[in-house]
């Protein structure tokens, strides 16, 4: 996995956001890079969720994200790598 250090490489892709946002600048979204890897746009959650998150390093993060973005993602997912539409557009 890259480090912080070789960020200026990455390129963010908008792949789909959740479809209960408001509008398209609201999030939870979800990226891909060109590294092969994923970004989470999510709201930023507090201490007592980290402290419950198992090895949380100092330079890890993370977001909560809605079971109907964890769908759409799922479904681009599934579409994109085994060829099967399972129904639903992407937002």
């Amino acid at each position: 996995m890259p480090t912080p250090a070789d960020d200026d490489d990455l390129i963010a892709t908008f792949v789909c956001k959740d479809p209960g946002s408001g509008d398209l600048d609201d999030c939870p979204a979800f990226y891909r890079t060109n590294r092969k890897t994923w970004i989470a746009q999510g709201k930023r959650r507090g201490e007592g969720v980290a402290a419950q998150l198992r090895s949380l390093a100092d330079d890890e993060t993370f977001c909560e994200l809605p079971d109907q973005l964890m769908d759409l993602i799922a479904r681009v997912y599934v579409k994109e790598h085994y060829g099967i539409d399972l129904g639903g557009a992407t937002q």
